[in-house]
């Protein structure tokens, strides 16, 4: 399904944007960016690793429009972060965040050579920070809209539709 494809290249790309990045984490160590499919990770310990920090790559909805134009798939990126700074600045955290994100497809919107990152009046690069405080997790999001291959419907009469070969 090409909407998961565009899912597992996105979760690889956003990983590409961070791989020399650390955050603070809950525990005070500074790590790379945690990248999940839809969901965090269920904990199952209770030692298990704060996921902190994080962006969530969800897919939302999609829209073929009948084979004719490309599918589209509205995405939204949910992102988390850990600041423990007396200061209460983590919104700038993940403002960084965002903004690294959406430079990256505003530079080049193609993403693995097959999906397009759509950006006009229609398709709007929208972001958002958390109304409620939750010192020190601060959280936002970031929403998207791609272009993917469409299904088309197969014409059985073209294909059966050969020219003719020359004869000897």
């Amino acid at each position: 399904m090409t909407a998961q494809i565009l899912q597992e290249e996105l979760v690889k790309e956003i990983g590409i944007i961070f791989k020399d990045d650390l955050f603070k984490d809950s525990a005070g160590e500074y790590i790379k960016m945690n990248v999940y499919e839809q969901n965090l990770p269920i904990r199952q310990d209770e030692d298990a690793p704060d996921p902190m920090p994080h962006v969530i790559v969800r897919l939302e909805t999609g829209q073929d429009n009948g084979g004719v134009e490309p599918q589209e798939v509205f995405v939204i990126l949910r992102i988390g972060y850990f600041d423990d700074d007396a200061e209460n600045n983590g919104h700038k955290g993940v403002l960084g965040i965002i903004q690294k994100i959406q430079e990256r497809f505003m530079k080049e919107p193609m993403l693995a050579k097959q999906f397009y990152f759509m950006h006009d009046e229609q398709h709007p690069f929208n972001w958002a920070l958390q109304d409620e405080e939750s010192f020190p997790y601060f959280f936002g999001a970031a929403s998207m809209t791609f272009a993917t291959a469409a299904i088309r419907k197969e014409d059985r009469f073209c294909l059966l539709y050969t020219s003719p070969s020359p004869r000897d």
